[in-house]
């Protein structure tokens, strides 16, 4: 392989491997992970029905 590949290997893996990391240490919510509607569908319809009590925005 390639100088490129193996550095777009890297940095994949450790895009993966915080993106990990950041769910499991319950890191901040995305505004849009607030909403039960998929990201697709709030996008085409801006519809947003809060998942959870309490909380006051979404995306």
């Amino acid at each position: 392989m390639s100088r490129t590949w193996w550095i777009m290997l890297i940095l994949l893996t450790l895009l993966a491997t915080l993106t990990i990391f950041n769910s499991e240490m319950g890191g901040p919510r995305k505004t849009w992970q607030l909403c039960k509607e998929s990201l697709v569908t709030q996008v085409f319809t801006g519809a947003c029905t809060l998942r959870f009590e309490g909380e006051t925005t979404g995306s």
